[in-house]
């Protein structure tokens, strides 16, 4: 494998020209832009990243300046209220109520007794302050344009409206967390109130989770994941090397390489948040060139698989990582559309990761190559024709709209606006092109060859 020229690589294969220039990050505007007279706004779908967080391993201690070992930025979810199970005396059931209990991390070193770390210590991976003021920002934006401005959602959503939302996220505690800042940005002030809706948060089980990409259930697609992390090793570890004077005296005198220990992708994380929380890290990660080369390489271990050069082959990928997923976001448009005003959804956001991104962003053929930022977002909208008589999606990563390739075509996008897809376009790009030219459900198809 030496020799042979990569199979993949971390940006999308097409559209280079169109690609989006930043991270996800979204201002108080959304990006949003005024939309041709003839259309109308009917759903809107969120996925997003959770905000920012701690390291979710301990790095570069020995570093100059070390990276700290405490990362004391968790004050606010130590004293949040929290719903409990409490039972008077005689009952035989109990309903949740509020009880105040504070929580604190236990300090438990090698060779000492264990003690209470200090108030607002974090756990390794946790939502920060931070993080929950960047997603709560990310919720008072969505009012300000689906409720204030455009008045497409009400100014307060009541018990009777529980259809018009849904709110999904996976089963970690951070992207949790910023699903409740989100909505509690968007639903303020009237949340908690007599009468208004008492929103419910969907979390599936990791069995069954597909807003990301699952290896534990695809035998399959654990394998392509392996063959690309090896593959990345040999192409971007003799390139790395050129950083090893400047990085193995932060690193316990070990240069940078893509299967290291530490591995490379925690190295380029620890950065990352402590860049993200002021925390000073060491000079060459402060280099963008040599962060550059050190988020390529891990962004081809992570992500080479959806851009292979062989395209069955990274349709495959994508089938097996994102298609499900992606079937189920075109399925609620095309719902809507069918539907009509039957259907009363109108605003769904799904609480993810950075490969849960990634992988839309690369199906879509719009992945640049970044790593997503904590609390990035990606928009799709859904509009119709006032007319009834053409359906279309307009997406937006950040601030920026996404001109989709397989949109470019005369006939599919809106006239004059190429980041507008029709909706027929839309389906051709994220369930049409990812289905199995055998109809093989994708069970089927990581059952089958994990096998090989």
């Amino acid at each position: 494998m030496a020799d042979a020229a990569p199979r993949g690589s971390g940006v999308s294969r097409l559209g280079r020209d169109t690609l989006p220039h930043g991270r996800g990050r979204a201002s108080d505007t959304l990006g949003w832009t005024p939309l041709p007279s003839d259309v109308a706004l009917r759903q809107v779908i969120f996925v997003l990243r959770h905000g920012e967080r701690a390291p979710v391993r301990t790095r570069m201690q020995t570093a100059t300046p070390p990276i700290p070992l405490r990362w004391n930025f968790c004050h606010t979810s130590h004293e949040f209220d929290k719903a409990v199970l409490r039972l008077a005396e005689g009952e035989k059931d109990g309903v949740p109520s509020r009880a105040m209990i504070q929580r604190r991390i236990e300090v438990a070193c090698p060779g000492t007794e264990p003690a209470p770390g200090a108030p607002g210590d974090c756990l390794l991976g946790e939502l920060t302050d931070l993080g929950r003021m960047s997603m709560l920002q990310l919720g008072r934006a969505m009012r300000r344009l689906y409720v204030d401005k455009l008045h497409f959602l009400p100014e307060r959503l009541a018990a009777s409206d529980e259809a018009m939302v849904y709110f999904r996220s996976t089963d970690m505690r951070r992207t949790a967390q910023s699903l409740d800042q989100v909505i509690t940005g968007l639903m303020d002030p009237f949340l908690g109130q007599p009468g208004t809706l008492v929103p419910h948060v969907f979390i599936r089980n990791i069995t069954e989770e597909n807003m990301l990409p699952n290896p534990r259930t695809c035998g399959r697609l654990a394998q392509l994941m392996r063959t690309f992390a090896k593959e990345a090793a040999v192409v971007y570890n003799p390139k790395l090397a050129q950083l090893d004077e400047s990085i193995a005296p932060h690193n316990n005198g070990k240069g940078p390489r893509v299967d290291g220990q530490p591995r490379l992708s925690g190295l380029v994380d620890t950065a990352r948040a402590a860049a993200a929380h002021g925390i000073d890290a060491p000079a060459p990660f402060l280099d963008e060139k040599a962060m550059g080369l050190m988020e390529e390489a891990v962004v081809h271990e992570w992500f080479a698989g959806f851009a292979n050069q062989n395209e069955q082959e990274a349709l495959q990928y994508r089938r097996l990582a994102t298609g499900d997923f992606f079937a189920s976001l075109y399925g609620s448009f095309a719902h809507r559309i069918r539907l009509g005003e039957r259907d009363p959804s109108r605003l769904r956001v799904y609480l993810g990761h950075d490969a849960t991104l990634v992988g839309i962003l690369h199906t879509l053929e719009c992945f640049n190559g970044k790593w997503p930022s904590f609390g990035s977002a990606l928009s799709m909208e859904l509009l119709e024709k006032e007319s009834g008589d053409g359906a279309y999606v307009r997406c937006r990563y950040g601030d920026e709209p996404l001109v989709v390739p397989g949109c470019s075509a005369p006939g599919k996008h809106y006239p004059g606006r190429p980041e507008i897809c029709t909706l027929a376009a839309f389906r051709e790009v994220v369930v049409d092109r990812l289905r199995h030219p055998d109809n093989v459900s994708v069970q089927e198809e990581c059952n089958l060859l994990a096998e090989h």
